[in-house]
């Protein structure tokens, strides 16, 4: 198992040097089999397609998947598990993962153990592109799910071990950790590690020096980034992943956008139903070409980035997209149909000066409520500047209310949602 998942790193590693071209014909191979795959053993999909008039057939390449309709997360929670699992795949010995449902009802996803292997690989993969090595001490921050107890013989001898910081012990105990545990290589989510770091730079900690800091699981933002990269003296990278589809996307230290693994997905980037141009939001699609046990075959993510046609001085010719902006869900809606975007609204909050950590939430179409925590720098003007500018983004169609708060609390995921809709999730404007 061990000499096996070492090849098949290396190989992964080597697409990162192939020309663009070779990079679409893996693509489009493991596509062609996937969709095979779908038709012949998964009861949905075969129902699916022919109820579109499609065949494997018809999917000749990437831009044939329009022919398919999309899947949503809802549709796979209302169905069976003996429609959505393949026949072929013994469920007993295969691996499965839970969505966080931070927007709704959680989904099991269910994965062979070649599949669960290589989604683990693309991570390593990119851990490594990005200074990692596989005997550095990693540190993750994150949620209480995710930390792991069990032990491999490989970590004995030094190779990939790993210390967790559960994001819900307190804030002195997540320090003590990580000074304890010296890592060479942090993972986490921004917030929480933007928490940790502006706890150091206000402490004048500068004794946790790790060689690269790397991100995931929320939306990162300009602030976020430089409070990360002072305090820990790094000069950060993020990541786009989600537990459907493991790692989609990922920044290089030319931080020219997200590289897309399409020796591993296929994202299509959705507005008004067409594919959406560089630089235009879109609704992001995806289809992950390693899910042979429950196959995700165009499956809605709930996710709005922006594809680019820009080239990676890198070397690297994965293609990228330039920025997530949120999940559809808490896109903020005015009553004539404006559109905002989380990383507008989180923009504009981390503009004023005084405020350490801060929610937005949208209660009506005509109210957005504004929670803001007192940091360095607060002043009495601090609430007027923070209402003025939310009123100046949402085009002065919404009441905006401030309230002073002494903490904003995580989701039960464990992390920090920063722009909350409670309007209804149902969204058209892409």
């Amino acid at each position: 198992m061990l000499t096996n998942s070492i090849f098949m790193l290396r190989k992964l590693r080597n697409n990162l040097g192939l020309q663009r071209s070779k990079l679409e014909a893996i693509q489009r191979s493991k596509l062609f089999s996937l969709i095979n795959h779908a038709y012949e053993n998964v009861p949905y999909y075969r129902a699916l397609f022919t109820s579109a008039g499609v065949k494997p057939a018809d999917i000749k390449g990437v831009e044939d998947l329009q022919k398919i309709p999309t899947t949503s997360k809802l549709r796979l929670q209302s169905l069976t598990m003996d429609e959505i699992l393949s026949r072929v795949v013994d469920i007993t010995r295969c691996a499965s993962d839970v969505t966080s449902g931070s927007t709704g009802i959680p989904l099991r996803v269910y994965f062979t153990k070649d599949d669960y292997i290589i989604r683990s690989l693309m991570f390593i993969r990119t851990f490594m592109k990005t200074g990692y090595r596989l005997t550095d001490r990693q540190a993750i921050v994150c949620d209480t799910r995710f930390v792991s107890n069990k032990k491999y013989w490989f970590q004995s001898l030094g190779i990939m071990r790993k210390g967790y910081i559960p994001v819900q012990l307190s804030l002195e105990r997540q320090l003590q950790i990580l000074r304890d545990f010296c890592p060479d290589y942090i993972h986490g989510y921004p917030l929480s590690l933007a928490i940790i770091a502006d706890e150091m730079l206000k402490k004048g900690i500068n004794d946790i020096s790790p060689r690269m800091v790397c991100t995931g699981a929320e939306l990162v933002s300009k602030k976020t980034r430089e409070i990360i990269n002072s305090a820990f003296g790094v000069n950060m990278v993020d990541t786009y992943a989600t537990i459907e589809s493991g790692l989609i996307a990922w920044e290089c230290h030319a931080h020219r956008g997200y590289h897309i693994n399409i020796d591993s997905v296929v994202l299509e980037f959705l507005s008004n139903g067409r594919q959406a141009l560089p630089g235009e939001q879109g609704k992001v699609v995806v289809t992950n070409l390693h899910s042979y046990a429950m196959p995700i075959i165009r499956y809605e993510l709930g996710d709005v980035c922006v594809p680019s046609d820009d080239v990676c001085s890198c070397g690297s010719e994965l293609p990228l997209m330039s920025i997530v902006e949120g999940r559809v869900d808490n896109m903020i809606c005015t009553s004539s149909g404006k559109v905002i975007s989380p990383n507008s609204i989180t923009n504009a909050m981390e503009a004023v000066k005084g405020i350490s950590q801060f929610r937005v939430i949208q209660e009506k179409k005509d109210l957005l409520l504004a929670q803001i925590v007192k940091g360095r720098g607060f002043s009495s003007d601090t609430p007027r500047m923070t209402q003025q500018l939310l009123k100046e983004l949402v085009g002065g169609e919404m009441e905006v209310r401030i309230q002073m708060v002494d903490d904003i609390p995580r989701e039960h995921t464990g992390k920090i949602r920063a722009v909350i809709s409670k309007m209804s999730r149902r969204k058209e404007y892409l």
